[in-house]
């Protein structure tokens, strides 16, 4: 054997792309392989039955079910073997599933002090009624310095039941004395604004917000580039942005359910406006929770305009601009083009692609779509209604001069109405507008069925779906 294969850090690069079943055969059939090929095999555990199964004497199936148990406590000489594989595992994917109840008890509580899972780094769990006690201990076995786990990212799902039973606001005040977190993911528990003093070293954050009392001073998150908030309505969001300040925010999503009224809005974007640095925002997601019934209400919620969405314009490092409320929308092609023109790096721009913008929209205009593209030469993605009225000229066959665009493209038209002397411009226009193989068109609340004729005129030029 070649001396280069001694050496640990090859083979781990070599093995880390063999299937399971190969990394197992690898361990078994040689001495030099078997550290490294376990080290790869162990480092991701789907559940904790592979742990039980590694002691045939000491656990059996639940029957009628893919579970499994321990008939006894463990042994020392049983730990011990365990630990030569738990020792390896750097993720736990289902911690609640694969064992019952008592048996993940024996491993949160080991007959050692020494720590059953000592390098785990990320921990996912469903929350249910039945982990929630199990996430409140001490866990010796996680335990690694100062009653601390050495864990950097958790994430928390909640259980349909908890769900169902409006049990999901619970205040996990474990995670507060885990000092070593940088991710935590938990979107469907509700964080109390005290646990978040305790997490202001995360680079990640996602969890559900509700309007609690002030805390005294702002809270400070120095490092955090991913903020995740849920809430029933836009105000609880709003009301946390006043109490947190963000140094390096990279990508923030909001959302809710209820539709927000205009001075809510405006309300969270001078909020906003406050918590975080507008140099550093580069992804920015505002999203009401689609309904297929809320088209109904157009009538009764205001009219997006300009003056809504030109506090957004102050972030001029956005790449990501995705808004989504239930209201209709009154954005034209001079309000479209003065938003894009501030965000020169610009890759994605959706404005309502679940919620539609409404029949009497006008959207932007073909010219004022090349300009964009002219403008954000990066843009991938675009979602828009297009105001298509008295477009019946064909394009020069080359519809953009001086159009290059640095990424494939992918168009969504959204609620645009187009008159059938309109069909064949539109169709030379979008045929024009970008090599086949670099674009992709999408009509979503189209009202008029002859943006049929127009997919059917562009088919043979560029890849469409409907």
């Amino acid at each position: 054997m070649h001396r280069a294969l001694e050496i640990q850090e090859i083979l781990l690069n070599i093995f880390e792309w063999e299937r399971r079943d190969t990394l197992a055969s690898l361990a078994r059939t040689c001495h030099a392989f078997k550290e490294p090929a376990l080290d790869l095999l162990w480092r991701v555990l789907p559940n904790l039955s592979p742990l039980a199964r590694c002691l045939p004497d000491a656990s059996y199936r639940l029957p009628g079910k893919i579970t499994y148990a321990f008939s006894r406590p463990l042994a020392q000489t049983e730990s011990d073997l365990l630990y030569r594989y738990t020792r390896r595992i750097r993720s736990i994917i289902d911690f609640h599933y694969g064992l019952d109840l008592e048996s993940v008890m024996t491993f949160l509580n080991p007959p050692t002090t020494r720590p059953l899972f000592p390098n785990l780094r990320t921990l996912h769990c469903t929350y249910t009624k039945e982990t929630m006690p199990l996430l409140h201990l001490p866990l010796p076995s996680l335990v690694v310095i100062d009653f601390s786990p050495n864990i950097r990212k958790l994430s928390l799902f909640v259980g349909r039941r908890l769900i169902d039973e409006a049990m999901f606001k619970i205040e996990p005040n474990y995670m507060c004395r885990w000092q070593n977190l940088t991710s935590v993911v938990c979107p469907q528990v509700a964080l109390d604004v005290h646990a978040l003093v305790h997490l202001s070293s995360l680079t990640e954050l996602a969890f559900t917000a509700s309007i609690t009392t002030s805390y005294d001073s702002p809270i400070f998150f120095p490092n955090l580039h991913n903020l995740t908030l849920q809430s029933e309505s836009l105000e609880p969001i709003s009301h946390l942005l006043l109490q947190i300040r963000l140094s390096v925010m990279k990508n923030f999503d909001a959302t809710f359910f209820r539709c927000p009224s205009r001075l809510q809005l405006s309300s969270f974007w001078a909020n906003f406006q406050a918590a975080t640095i507008s140099r550093t925002i580069e992804g920015l997601q505002l999203t009401q929770s689609y309904h297929s019934s809320g088209n109904s209400l157009r009538s009764e919620v205001p009219l997006l305009s300009f003056e809504d969405l030109q506090p957004c314009t102050a972030f001029s490092n956005l790449r990501l601009v995705d808004v989504d409320i239930g209201w209709s929308v009154g954005l034209t092609d001079g309000d479209l083009l003065t938003l894009t023109m501030a965000w020169p790096r610009l890759e994605g721009f959706s404005i309502n692609l679940y919620w539609g913008w409404s029949v009497e929209s006008r959207g932007i205009t073909p010219s004022g779509l090349l300009q964009v593209l002219q403008t954000c030469r990066s843009l991938n993605t675009v979602s828009l209604a297009i105001d298509t009225r008295g477009y019946t000229e064909f394009p020069p066959p080359q519809a953009a001069p001086g159009l290059t665009l640095l990424r494939p493209l992918s168009i969504r038209v959204l609620d645009s109405v187009i008159d059938a002397e309109s069909v064949p411009a539109m169709a030379a226009f979008f045929a024009g507008i970008a090599p086949p193989d670099d674009f992709y068109l999408c009509a979503r609340h189209v009202c008029v069925d002859r943006w049929g004729d127009v997919c059917r005129r562009v088919c043979n030029a560029v890849d469409y779906h409907s």
